[in-house]
């Protein structure tokens, strides 16, 4: 049989599912029925990316708006397709020309901080969300987005207080509430104050991630990082009643399975740990990933 992996390759096998998602804030629909096709897809929120990139190209070439808030809306509309389909020079681009249009909308200025998180530019990202909180304070969008990326930077307080922020102005606003769950759970790894208040911050996350649930049950993401901190603190028939749920929801994310094998294998059922390892096993593709459950199947006396 294998060594006995080191309990930090272990607790490996238990891992964050979701993270926060930033939050673009999309152009206003309102081009009326006689505008040209080109015009009202390029401003329809539910016209597919790659098909508005190509209607307010249309526009922008062929007609243009003379008036420059127009113009403005229409390079955001475009800028924010390019930022989902992830080509992050051409949005911001088109950031930069609907700014100079119109320099005091808020919306660029939180979708460029968007594309400058999501490639893991953080200060500038913060940057960029000071400016669209300045030009609009009562935005929880541009907050919440701010608060993520002071919680990917490590300055959780400063995350704190924005998700505080945000909840204060729109409290069913689930996005702040997530956030505001996930830094506390990061507080609670991170934090020196974790370990002599017996776990104050997870039962903090424990409480956020309950009213995230109370806005969207059915969110699987919540379920598993709630099922962790039950986990953390030893209430491990209640993670694994959290980690069930996230399972019969997603059925497909190994990750869930792996997080319940895991507390499986703390409360000694080691039968079912290795059904869920097994199954996480036939849903995984990473080498790495596969190799490290072969490793806790074999740790459990199981083959592949």
């Amino acid at each position: 049989m294998r060594a006995t992996l080191s309990m930090e390759r272990v607790m490996r096998g238990i891992a964050g599912v979701v993270l926060a998602a930033v939050t673009v804030i999309m152009a206003p629909s309102g081009a009326q029925a006689q505008a040209p096709s080109e015009l009202r897809i390029c401003l329809d929120n539910a016209t597919p990316h790659a098909q508005k990139t190509a209607a307010c190209s249309s526009v922008i070439t062929n007609g243009p708006p003379a008036e420059a808030r127009e113009l403005a809306r229409i390079y955001f509309s475009r800028g924010n397709a390019y930022l989902n389909l992830g080509v992050y020079d051409r949005a911001l681009a088109d950031f930069d020309a609907a700014t100079k249009a119109n320099p005091t909308a808020s919306g660029p200025f939180n979708s460029r901080g968007v594309a400058f998180l999501r490639q893991k530019q953080l200060d500038r990202a913060i940057t960029e969300f000071d400016q669209a909180v300045r030009l609009n304070p009562s935005d929880p969008i541009a907050l919440t987005n701010r608060g993520d990326a002071y919680r990917d930077k490590g300055r959780l307080d400063s995350a704190l207080q924005d998700y505080d922020a945000a909840i204060a102005i729109s409290p069913k606003w689930v996005t702040a509430y997530f956030g505001r769950a996930a830094a506390l759970q990061q507080k609670a790894i991170s934090d020196f104050d974790a370990f002599v208040n017996e776990g104050r911050f997870e039962a903090l996350a424990i409480t956020e991630y309950g009213k995230v649930l109370q806005l969207s049950p059915r969110n699987a993401g919540v379920l598993s990082n709630r099922g962790q901190l039950y986990h953390t603190l030893r209430k491990y028939d209640l993670a694994i009643a959290d980690f069930t749920q996230a399972i019969e929801i997603n059925p497909a994310n190994p990750i869930l399975l792996r997080n319940r094998a895991l507390t499986y294998r703390m409360m000694r059922r080691f039968d079912l740990a290795i059904a869920d390892y097994r199954n996480a096993l036939a849903l995984t593709q990473d080498a790495d990933a596969r190799k490290l459950i072969g490793e806790l199947l074999a740790q459990l006396g199981a083959d592949v």
